[in-house]
């Protein structure tokens, strides 16, 4: 489990099988690398706020 750096929900970092299900968790739909390292969103427009301006959340 992770957490999505522009919101802090808890997500989950690979998809779940389906006898996993889902839970309360979200699977982490969107990811993108920065400086080496690889971050993972709960939704693609908390990615694109990410890359807009990944210093304001590293």
């Amino acid at each position: 489990m992770t957490t999505c750096p522009t919101c802090d929900t808890e997500i989950e970092e690979s998809r779940p099988t389906p006898e996993e299900g889902y839970g309360e968790e979200s699977y982490a739909p969107a990811q993108t690398e920065y400086e080496g390292e690889l971050y993972r969103f709960c939704c693609s427009e908390h990615k694109e706020e990410f890359e807009a301006s990944p210093e304001r959340y590293v």
